[in-house]
């Protein structure tokens, strides 16, 4: 019998053009790699129809649905050639996920490549709050960006899935919040929110260690609504669970395929060129790396996937309350299925 869906992140574009807190594009140091820093670039078309051809051949007769989520710490929409992927992935009859911060200018040619599903990660109505966890970025672009992506899809007639992921933070539940919910409502684009994580994984295992936290990661940690310390807690009543992040193959912008979707240091990566190592192969590699039995062994794994989702919403709901957000009158904004998305374009 058949599994249901296999997930492939693939970064076609190795880079952003946003420097977000909470993303490591944004918050990794020099000295924070273990070795060389990372590289940056753009994916070819005619690379990524070989990674499609491998994936098709290694798991048409194991899965139902294959999802090629475009994005894993970098922005798709920003690949000059956006559309071919989208059409490469539509030629192979699998699903195509992609995630934004939408501070482009190309609107209208992302409608026309019709992805299945655009995340919009978001953070704030007005500039002064998205400023500080959407760093470098412009809300009235995202915002006027909105409009014209409704206004595109019904003239061009294209019809897919958009989902507005807003990132909570303690300085962005009031009227910034509300303004983007109306939005939501009037654009007809599911609105919904989640805690956000102090990422990359690299920074938890410091945290874990108690490793002093730069300056910069402290006035993120200020600013969170639930603290690293709580996302560990909640955590470790799961712990022995497996890694649902195990299951899914992470590849970088030039082939090379990393740990996981929660690892941004190339040193931690499992094969040079995914179309040189089989999927066998890279799935055991996965399951045997020393990182993920660290990671693991203190619960992490949990907090990355936001697998202890009860005490999460708990605390968020209390936490909201705390601070009378409208957020708290209407709990249907957690997001439904977390696992499917476990961090976004920011």
């Amino acid at each position: 019998m058949k599994k249901t869906t296999c997930l492939y992140y693939i970064d076609i574009v190795g880079t952003c053009n946003l420097r977000c807190p909470s993303c490591p594009v944004g918050n990794y140091q020099p000295t924070d790699f273990i070795a060389s820093q990372r590289p940056k670039g753009f994916m070819e078309i005619s690379f990524f129809n070989k990674i499609l051809d491998k994936i098709e051949k290694e798991t048409k007769n194991l899965y139902e649905h294959t999802i090629i989520a475009l994005y894993n710490w970098g922005d798709p929409l920003l690949h000059p050639e956006f559309d071919k992927f989208i059409s490469s992935i539509r030629s192979k009859g699998f699903y195509s996920d992609v995630s934004s911060n939408l501070n482009i200018e190309n609107i209208k040619e992302v409608v026309v490549a019709a992805p299945d599903k655009l995340i919009v990660s978001l953070s704030g109505y007005y500039r002064e709050t998205y400023l500080k966890t959407h760093k470098r970025g412009n809300p009235h672009l995202v915002v006027s960006n909105l409009f014209r992506l409704r206004y595109y899809m019904d003239k061009l007639k294209k019809d897919f899935f958009v989902e507005i992921s807003y990132h909570l933070y303690q300085t962005n539940i009031g009227e910034d919040v509300e303004r983007i919910q109306m939005i939501c409502n009037d654009l007809g684009f599911h609105f919904s929110s989640d805690s956000t994580l102090l990422m990359p994984l690299e920074k938890n295992l410091k945290y874990t260690d108690a490793i002093p936290l730069s300056e910069e990661d402290k006035e993120l940690v200020a600013m969170m609504l639930i603290k690293p310390e709580e996302q560990i807690s909640f955590a470790q009543a799961y712990k022995a669970t497996d890694c649902p992040l195990r299951d899914w193959t992470v590849i970088n912008f030039d082939g090379t395929t990393a740990l996981c979707c929660a690892v941004y240091d190339y040193q931690h990566n499992i094969a040079n060129n995914f179309l040189d190592t089989p999927q066998t192969e890279l799935d055991n590699l996965k399951r045997t790396h020393p990182l993920c039995t660290e990671c693991m062994g203190k619960g992490l794994h949990i907090m990355a996937s936001y697998q202890a989702r009860e005490k999460l919403d708990k605390q968020i709901e209390k936490r909201l309350t705390e601070l009378d957000s409208q957020l708290c009158r209407n709990p249907s904004h957690l997001r439904e299925s977390v696992l499917t998305n476990t961090h976004e374009t920011t």
